[in-house]
């Protein structure tokens, strides 16, 4: 496949800006793109002149532009699985009171594409745009626990796994029991490991031909989560992630019993 180095080279402003708060200037880019400042200055100025970046002139800070606001709008439009993803969340989040989630898996790191607000408060890690570790995550969970087991074990050796609060799993071998459990139970539950105050509980979102490619949550403060409860939300979420994969052409439903305990696995 044939690739453009410049196409390359903005892509990688981008990432870059999408990762500042504040902004960078045309020496920091060129430090973290490994480019030089005249090269990376034309580029700059094109991505300026069509509204992907905007430049402060006080400052001399790049930082994203409104044009990006209306491709992602665009994309969330056009995109088959979080118009379904909208519809089905969209009642549920009513009929709960709590916030359902969508995101998908770049690399180690979960990207959140979709949020449909509960009607109960709940103090989120996660906005749509953030990324976080998989392993940390209900949601990423799953969308580990289907990894052929060869990209899995690749991706484990990339590096340590950080740890977000004192539950996260940071042990590869106590993941790999988990993701097995995960596989075996359908489901996954964050038990406060992104957040200490918050539980979560995912599913898988399988295309056509069954392949994970999203996954649902359902974020609980610790404190609505009750022996009484904790089913009702795992088959839940287990429902609608079915209802969302149907309408991306899934037909192979599972419809096994869901049993858990606040004690259980996963």
């Amino acid at each position: 496949m044939t690739r453009s180095p410049a196409v390359e080279r903005a892509i990688a402003v981008l990432d870059e800006l999408a990762q500042s708060d504040e902004g960078l200037t045309l020496s920091e880019l060129a430090r973290a793109c490994g480019e030089a400042k005249s090269s990376l200055h034309v580029i700059l100025s094109t991505l300026v002149s069509a509204g992907w970046l905007i430049r402060d002139d006080l400052s001399k800070r790049y930082r994203l532009g409104p044009h990006l606001l209306f491709l992602a709008a665009a994309y969330n439009r056009q995109s088959d699985l979080l118009r379904a993803f909208t519809e089905v969340a969209r009642p549920l989040a009513r009929q709960l009171g709590e916030t359902l989630q969508l995101a998908i898996r770049q690399g180690r790191e979960v990207l959140y594409i979709g949020k449909q607000e509960g009607t109960q408060w709940v103090r989120l890690a996660s906005e749509v745009g953030t990324r976080l570790p998989a392993h940390a995550t209900s949601l990423g969970k799953c969308l580990l626990a289907w990894l052929p087991e060869e990209e899995l074990e690749r991706l484990l050796s990339e590096g340590p796994l950080v740890a977000l609060t004192p539950r996260t799993i940071t042990d590869p071998a106590a993941l790999r029991a988990e993701l097995a459990r995960v596989r075996e139970q359908g489901y996954a539950v964050d038990r406060g490991e992104t957040l200490p105050d918050v539980w979560c509980f995912g599913a898988p979102v399988r295309d056509a031909s069954g392949a994970v490619i999203a996954a649902l949550s359902i974020s609980v403060p610790v404190t609505r989560v009750s022996e009484m409860r904790l089913p009702l939300l795992v088959a839940a979420v287990q429902q609608a992630a079915r209802e969302i994969s149907r309408r991306q052409g899934w037909l192979d439903v599972d419809q096994k019993a869901v049993s858990v305990g606040i004690g259980g696995g996963v």
